[in-house]
């Protein structure tokens, strides 16, 4: 009796192990081509990976090629790379995935279908009809053999996959799958050439070569060789991911609008503009705008430039982001050191409490790039920064009057002394105001430190920072011939001022909306495979 719990627990485990067998079981069998993921119709790539066998990096950079592969006209490859495909059999879901997809344009039939299934252990070739002249069977094999199944034995296969396309986009451009080794075709030997009216004597006609010539003469074909092998090498350009570029223009120009704000507009008199937002307010130390950018661009540009012709490196999406970061880094760390020197000469007859908002502003605008950046000096400098404001606002005031010491409030005894707008600023945290007493002659300093990441704005009337957009109407949509234009509606949330401020949208210029609609077609083109058949070619592979 005693061993029937232990007899009831082993049942159990046997009645779960063969529930999930049967349900695996009866996954795999109803596994189909419309399971597999289609990446033309999830961003437009060539890579189907749902498994995540191989890395996003190594999808990225395989996309990058097929797609300047495809775009040339010379092939529409895709890749998909599957844990398990049921029990289907590889070579015959191959075909029907490729004839389902319809890869390869429709007129040319230049579609290629590279398949791995790695439960099967098993790497298929798809051809289309219009491949199979440039790339037959046994091409197809031997680029499995010699460039993927090494390194899926190695389960690397990121490697596996970046190398075979190296070697089919090789076989495209160059006429040889085998990239690693294309030497340059040696000149054409003078000496062995004659023109029909010339004749070569018989004396002139080298002896046989013997054996031990040839043991002489095959080194210099081996350095001969390695020397056209070297050449090759220092004649490759590398490329270069043109998104990362693209994108990288864009998160720098967003940058460094956060990181040094924009120019202040000049405000006329007696013009009714929009009341300008304390978040709104620029630091005046260093605003590098147009010119840092150019700085950046042409480091980073430079930087590309030389890896790609002096290193023969291809610079891909995530190294372009490496080399962008880094010269941003050095950037920022650069521009400390001028703020530092800017801020010594600037604040230096300045009185306490006006250090302080000046150097809050430049604090609220660097403290994002502290954590972007977060190395030694430049986060250093802004923990530092944070310690001297500390010291601005609480280090001991001395009396104005009797020169004596004066101690500081705390928030309960402070609203004493303030007027009610004041408390209503600091209610609606737009400003938070520091009182300081001195027990001596009770005579008090009322100090306002404002809070730089508020969106309130001074009020027109009360001149509190109590002034805030409560609702933006659109009167009028822009279009491509007119402008459009609405209203913006001011509350003040002490004096209850209310005023609305009229604003003008922009035309909606015909090139963005044609770019538009060009995208959207050109996605839309993107987004399916050419029409193509497959003809049955290719090879299988097994390990």
């Amino acid at each position: 009796m005693k061993y029937q719990p232990f007899l009831l627990r082993c049942l159990l485990l046997a009645l779960l192990i063969g529930f999930l067998a049967s349900c695996n079981q009866s996954k795999k069998q109803k596994f189909s081509v419309e399971d597999v993921p289609d990446p033309k119709k999830s961003g437009g790539g060539y890579v189907s990976n749902p498994d995540h066998l191989i890395s996003d990096a190594t999808v990225t950079e395989l996309n990058e090629k097929l797609s300047t592969l495809d775009n040339a006209g010379k092939a529409q490859v895709a890749v998909v790379i599957l844990r398990s495909i049921g029990d289907n059999e590889t070579r015959d879901f191959a075909h029907k995935l490729f004839n389902y997809w319809k890869i390869g344009d429709k007129e040319k039939n230049n579609g290629l279908l590279i398949l791995m299934v790695e439960d099967a252990r098993k790497l298929e070739f798809e051809t289309g009809y219009g491949l199979e002249a440039d790339m037959p069977d046994i091409i197809c094999f031997r680029i499995q053999q010699e460039y993927m199944i090494p390194r899926i034995k190695e389960h690397n296969y990121d490697a596996a996959f970046t190398d075979g396309v190296k070697s089919v986009a090789s076989l495209f451009d160059n006429g040889n799958y085998a990239y690693d080794m294309l030497p340059d075709l040696p000149g054409a030997d003078a000496s062995l050439m004659a023109t029909d009216s010339e004749t070569v004597a018989t004396d002139e006609i080298p002896p046989p070569v013997t054996a031990g010539d040839a043991i002489d003469v095959a080194p210099q074909s081996f350095a001969s060789t390695e020397e056209a092998t070297s050449s090759a090498s220092n004649d490759y350009t590398g490329d270069f991911s043109f998104m990362a570029i693209i994108f990288w223009l864009f998160i720098s120009a967003a940058m460094m609008h956060v990181f040094f704000g924009k120019k202040a507009k000049r405000r006329k008199e007696n013009a009714d503009e929009e009341p300008l937002a304390v978040t709104a307010v620029p630091n005046e130390f260093l605003r590098p705008r147009w010119i840092g950018l150019i700085i950046i661009h042409a480091i980073a540009f430079y930087t590309i430039f030389y890896l790609i012709t002096k290193r023969h490196m291809d610079v891909g999406f995530l190294k372009v982001c490496l080399i962008y970061y880094l010269v941003w880094l050095v950037f920022m760390h650069v521009a400390v050191l001028l703020i530092m020197l800017r801020t010594a000469v600037m604040l230096k007859n300045d009185d306490r409490h006006l250090k302080w908002l000046r150097l809050e502003v430049l604090r609220r605008d660097l403290r994002i790039a502290g954590y972007i950046f977060p190395l030694p000096y430049l986060w250093l400098y802004i923990m530092w920064l944070k310690n001297r404001l500390n010291h601005l606002r609480n280090d001991v005031y001395d009396c104005p009057q009797c020169a004596q010491a004066m101690h500081k409030l705390d928030e309960a005894e402070d609203d004493t002394y303030l007027e009610k707008g004041q408390v209503v600023e600091e209610k609606l945290d737009s400003v938070d105001y520091d009182v300081w007493r001195c027990d001596t002659c009770n005579t008090q300093t009322v100090l306002n430190y404002t809070n730089m990441r508020s969106a309130l704005a001074d009020c027109p009337s009360c001149k509190h920072k109590t002034y805030k957009c409560k609702k933006t109407v659109t009167k009028q949509r822009a279009t491509t011939s007119s402008e459009g234009w609405g209203i913006k509606e001011y509350v003040c949330a002490f004096c209850a001022y209310a005023h609305d401020y009229q604003f003008v949208i922009p035309k909606i210029s015909e090139s963005s909306s044609s770019s538009s609609s060009g995208s959207s077609s050109s996605s839309s083109s993107s987004s399916s495979w050419g029409g193509g058949s497959s003809g049955g070619g290719g090879a299988s592979s097994s390990w």
